[in-house]
C-alpha cells in the first residue's frame, strides 16, 4: 500500500512542478502527462503477477503460443483477442514481454484521452488511478483493450459520428463482447440534463436495483448462461465505489438548474455518461459482474469533473431558490472559494475511494512486487513491498 501511496505522491508533486505552481499552459499540460504516463506505464509494465487475473492471461499467452494457428479459440476469450495474442506469439520471447505490450496498448490511449480532452489533465489523470481505471487495467486485460478503444470513440462522440463510432465499437466487441452495451448510450446521452429529469432517472436507478434480479435473469438465459446464480450475480460490491460518481453527477445536475454549466453538446453527453456510470455502480452493489459495465463509463467521469471546476471557477452560483429566495455567489473571490471547496471535496472523495479499494484489495494490486530480479533492487523491492 506504500508503494501505490508514493505513487500518487509523485503524480501530485508533477502536477504541483508543471500545472499548479505557475500559470497552466498547454505545453505544460502536455509535458505532465508523458512523464505522469510514463510512471504508470513502468509501474504496470514491471509489475508481477499482479491482478487477480495477471496468471491466467500469463499461461494463456504460453499456451496459445505452443498451439499456433490450428484453432483459434480458448476459453471463453474473444477472437479477436485470441489472434492479438497469436500474433504476438510469434515475435514475443516471452508472457512479460506480452504483459508489457498490452500495459502499452492501457496506457497510450488513457493519455491521449486526458491529454487531448480533459481541461484539468493532472486532475483526470489522479482520477484515472484513484477511480481503480488504472488498476482494471492491470486485471482485466480483454476489457482493458475495449475501454481503449471507447476511449478513441469519445472524439467520434462529440462530433455526432454515428458511423465511425458504431465501427469502433464493433471493433472492440471482438475483444470484450460487453463493451456492445455501449452502442445504445449513443442516443441516451442525447437527452437534456435537467433537474426534473434527474428526478426520472432517480426513480429509474431505484426500479432497477429492486428488480434486478429478473433482469439479470433474462439476459443470462441467452448469454453467458454460465453466470447463472453465481457469485458474481448474487453479490455485490460495497456501495461505497457509487458514492464517488453519484455525487459528481447530482453536482452536475444541480449546476445545470443553477446555469452555471453551459450545456453545450460536449458537456451534455460528458453529464448523461456521468449517469450511466452511476446507475451501474449502485446496481454493482447487488450484481458484482455490473462492475464490468461501470467502466466504459466512469472514463467519462474523470472529464466531467474539471468541466465542473472550471464552471464554478468562470461562472460561480446565481439563481433563484423555488421559496423566492435568491443565491448570489458571483464575485471573484465567491468564485474561487465555491471552485477550490468542490476540488477538495472531489480530492477527499477519490482518495477514499482509492484506500477503500485497496484495504480491500480491489482487483488484487496488492502486495506490489516487480520482476526484476537482481541484487541491485533488491532493497527497493523488500521496501515496495510494504
Amino acid at each position: 500500500m506504500l508503494f501505490y501511496t508514493l505513487n500518487n505522491l509523485l503524480l501530485i508533486l508533477w502536477a504541483w512542478l508543471f500545472c499548479i505552481r505557475k500559470p497552466p499552459s498547454k505545453q505544460k499540460n502536455i509535458f505532465f502527462v508523458i512523464v505522469a504516463f510514463t510512471q504508470l506505464f513502468l509501474v504496470m509494465a514491471l509489475r508481477n503477477q499482479i491482478g487477480f487475473d495477471y496468471n491466467m492471461y500469463a499461461i494463456g499467452f504460453k499456451q496459445m503460443n505452443e498451439e499456433g494457428f490450428t484453432s483459434l479459440t480458448y476459453r471463453d476469450w474473444e477472437v479477436g483477442f485470441v489472434v492479438m495474442t497469436k500474433l504476438l506469439g510469434m515475435v514475443l520471447p516471452n508472457y512479460i514481454w506480452y504483459i508489457g505490450f498490452l500495459c502499452l496498448i492501457a496506457i497510450i490511449p488513457a493519455a491521449v484521452f486526458i491529454g487531448r480532452h480533459s481541461e484539468i489533465p493532472w486532475l483526470s489523470t489522479i482520477l484515472y488511478v484513484n477511480l481503480f481505471i488504472y488498476f482494471m487495467e492491470m486485471n482485466f486485460l480483454r476489457q482493458m483493450i475495449a475501454v481503449s478503444f471507447v476511449m478513441l470513440a469519445w472524439s467520434f462522440i462529440k462530433r455526432n459520428k454515428f458511423v465511425l463510432f458504431a465501427i469502433t465499437i464493433l471493433v472492440a466487441s471482438v475483444f470484450h463482447q460487453t463493451v456492445i452495451f455501449v452502442l445504445p448510450a449513443y442516443f441516451l446521452i442525447k437527452m437534456q440534463p435537467k433537474f426534473k429529469e434527474l428526478i426520472v432517472y432517480g426513480y429509474f436507478i431505484l426500479w432497477f436495483y429492486m428488480s434486478s434480479e429478473g433482469f439479470i435473469d433474462i439476459i443470462t438465459n441467452f448469454y453467458h448462461e454460465e453466470y447463472t446464480n453465481s457469485e458474481f450475480l448474487t453479490e455485490g460490491l460495497s456501495f461505497v465505489y457509487a458514492i464517488f460518481p453519484l455525487a459528481v453527477t447530482v453536482t452536475a445536475f444541480l449546476l445545470v438548474k443553477f446555469g452555471t454549466i453551459n450545456i453545450t453538446s460536449e458537456n451534455k453527453y460528458l453529464i448523461n455518461l456521468s449517469l450511466i456510470c452511476t446507475i451501474f455502480m449502485v446496481a454493482m452493489s447487488k450484481h458484482s459482474i455490473l462492475e464490468r459495465f461501470s467502466y466504459y463509463f466512469i472514463i467519462f467521469v474523470i472529464l466531467l469533473v474539471p468541466v465542473i471546476y472550471r464552471s464554478l471557477e468562470a461562472k460561480g452560483i446565481n439563481t433563484t431558490l423555488a421559496s423566492g429566495r435568491n443565491i448570489v455567489l458571483t464575485s471573484e473571490k465567491q468564485r474561487k472559494m465555491l471552485a477550490m471547496g468542490f476540488l477538495i471535496g472531489v480530492l477527499v472523495l477519490s482518495y477514499f475511494h482509492f484506500y477503500y479499494g485497496l484495504f480491500e484489495n480491489a482487483h488484487g494490486v496488492l502486495p506490489y512486487d516487480i520482476w526484476v530480479r537482481f541484487d541491485g533492487v533488491k532493497i527497493i523491492r523488500d521496501f515496495i513491498r510494504l
